[in-house]
């Protein structure tokens, strides 16, 4: 489940631009009526600060929620929508992920961009939890669960060279994706400025993998 608050952030525009949005269930918090699902949404006044009672809101979003089975929730809103969205929060499932983007727009942007990246297509699985992020004197390391990504330079032809280890620092050998094909340890991308994504991206996918029977 998405909740995203519109307000000028372009956020909404993202996520329904999202591979898979079909299959999300997209919640918007308007001024009139309330909460409602992405396709009763309007762009313009009706995304401004609702002007609902503070028992109704909750109420809708139960409605909204009700016989869903829902994995993951990711709330973006800011100031008076933020606010209803406490008041509301009892109506919230509990579930295996749950986020809300916090501090600049900026920030708030990146948090999402590597939410909706996360592997949430049909059949995908994925490694959830928080990934620690360091630096050691060669470069950018994270950790995940048994997992340590690190950057390790230039790649021996072109491009840049990131390494999935496990915790004894060996390449995590031996793991099967969800779609049933090996997973090479070694993993080459062309743009560095997206180092810290695609970093996530390996950490997450070798999280959701299947080890090989030795």
């Amino acid at each position: 489940m998405k909740d995203v608050g519109a307000g000028g952030t372009g956020f909404l525009n993202e996520v329904v631009a999202t591979d898979g949005a079909e299959a999300m269930s997209i919640v918007v918090l308007t001024q009139a009526p309330g909460f409602v699902e992405v396709d009763r949404a309007e762009s313009g006044p009706t995304l401004l600060p609702p002007r609902v009672g503070l028992e109704e809101p909750a109420d809708q979003l139960r409605q909204l929620l009700s016989g869903r089975e829902v994995d993951d929730i990711l709330t973006t809103a800011q100031g008076d929508h933020l606010r209803i969205l406490d008041l509301a929060s009892d109506a919230l499932p509990l579930a295996r992920t749950q986020e809300r983007t916090r501090n600049t727009l900026l920030q708030q942007r990146t948090h999402l961009r590597t939410w909706l990246a996360r592997g949430r297509d049909a059949g995908a699985n994925i490694g959830a939890g928080h990934i620690r992020w360091g630096k050691v004197t060669k470069g950018l390391t994270g950790k995940l669960a048994e997992f340590t990504v690190r950057y390790s330079g230039p790649a021996p032809s072109r491009g840049h060279l990131i390494v999935v280890e496990l915790l004894n620092g060996a390449p995590a050998n031996g793991f099967v994706g969800s779609d049933g094909h090996v997973l090479d340890p070694a993993i080459v991308i062309s743009n560095k400025a997206r180092l810290r994504q695609e970093m996530a991206r390996a950490l997450r996918t070798f999280g959701g993998a299947t080890r090989l029977a030795i």
